[in-house]
């Protein structure tokens, strides 16, 4: 997978995370929180894979 699209898979899983709070009006009730947890993954695999990467660029 070329660094840029971790880049892009750690922003995309943050922005999908803020938008999924903010379309639940930040209370806690109607948060979706499958969607929530999938897209903190997103954000979690994407520094995985990234730190990896440069453990092996070393």
């Amino acid at each position: 997978m070329p660094q840029n699209v971790l880049y892009f898979l750690i922003s995309a899983g943050f922005v999908l995370f803020v938008g999924n709070i903010w379309s639940a009006d930040f209370d806690t009730g109607k948060i979706n929180f499958y969607s929530a947890a999938a897209s903190l993954l997103m954000v979690v695999l994407g520094f995985v894979e990234l730190r990896k990467r440069k453990k092996n660029e070393n």
